[in-house]
């Protein structure tokens, strides 16, 4: 499909006007329009974590596992922890086209200030609006962002179900550094990447 200059076709061949999109801070305006975004997705394959301990060293693989059928699920995104991060010592941000009210996608990071570092907590873009860079440029945001405050790196973490964000992180410049059993509200495990400031 043809596209005028500056237009990106999205997951459900609507078009966004980059030249047209405002980034900005939140308010407790937006929190219901967040929590009603889809952030479902879809996989065929989770990341599957092992760990051997021995006593010199602990051998931890991880490896992408084709599942029997695909599997349909979404971010869950914590109220309680979105109304955390309206506080300034927190990131949160949407993105929303200029002429309209309707919100495409939001980030949010939650700082530890003791070692200046920033969990990516949420990254959720509507499906009708994925494939557009979206992601991606609510990430240089944060980048920004945890520059201007002094944070020394950003985390993501992302449950291994979620293949498409785990491969999205990694494409975006994201690395591994590690991973939690149990980690998550839904006792899922989560894997770490991290993103130097």
């Amino acid at each position: 499909m043809l596209t005028a200059p500056g237009m990106i076709p999205a997951e459900a061949d609507m078009q966004l006007d980059l030249s047209q999109l405002v980034f900005r801070d939140a308010d407790a305006a937006d929190m219901q329009r967040c929590l009603a975004l889809d952030s479902s997705y879809h996989s065929n394959y989770v990341w599957q974590m092992t760990v051997q301990e021995f006593p010199d060293d602990i051998h931890i693989n991880c490896r992408r596992q084709r599942l029997p059928r695909a599997i349909d699920s979404q971010h869950k995104t914590d109220p309680r922890q979105l109304m955390l991060t309206l506080a300034p010592a927190h990131c949160f941000v949407v993105v929303q086209q200029r002429d309209s009210e309707d919100l495409l996608g939001f980030l949010t990071l939650r700082v530890d200030a003791i070692s200046r570092l920033a969990y990516l907590q949420d990254l959720v873009i509507d499906r009708s609006f994925r494939r557009a860079s979206l992601g991606s440029r609510l990430v240089n945001v944060a980048r920004i962002w945890a520059l201007e405050h002094d944070i020394r790196q950003i985390i993501f973490e992302i449950p291994t179900t979620n293949v498409p964000c785990i491969l999205f992180a990694k494409a975006i410049g994201f690395t591994f550094c590690g991973f939690s059993d149990r980690h998550l509200a839904s006792r899922d495990i989560a894997v770490f990447f991290a993103l130097p400031i």
